[in-house]
């Protein structure tokens, strides 16, 4: 797939995985993700909601033919309380880190 394409397709999986999530707010504005060269990260204020944006990712990208690289993806936690966010993809629950490459971010 050429970079043009995989970039329109995430586009555009995104755009409609994630309509309807969203209680983050960056200057009164519902903010899902942030992209970046060819990463996406996940933002939510509740642990649930980011498995249930993740979820939703997943099932609207299997039907455009993408699929989640589940050992890249991490997964942090951006809070004063230390404990692991338990976020999981096909049973495995992704690998919580102080510090992201490829992410989802709660």
């Amino acid at each position: 797939m050429s970079p043009f394409l995989f970039n329109l397709y995430s586009e555009c999986l995104t755009k409609e995985a994630l309509e309807g999530f969203g209680d983050f707010k960056i200057g009164g504005q519902i903010i899902h993700t942030v992209k970046y060269a060819d990463g996406l990260v996940l933002l939510a204020k509740e642990e649930k909601v980011l498995q249930d944006m993740t979820d939703k990712l997943i099932e609207i990208g299997g039907c455009y033919g993408m699929e989640m690289n589940v050992e890249k993806t991490k997964v942090m936690r951006i809070s004063r309380q230390p404990f692991p966010v338990k976020t999981m993809i096909d049973q495995k629950q992704l690998e919580n880190v102080e510090f992201l490459t490829n992410w989802v971010a709660f």
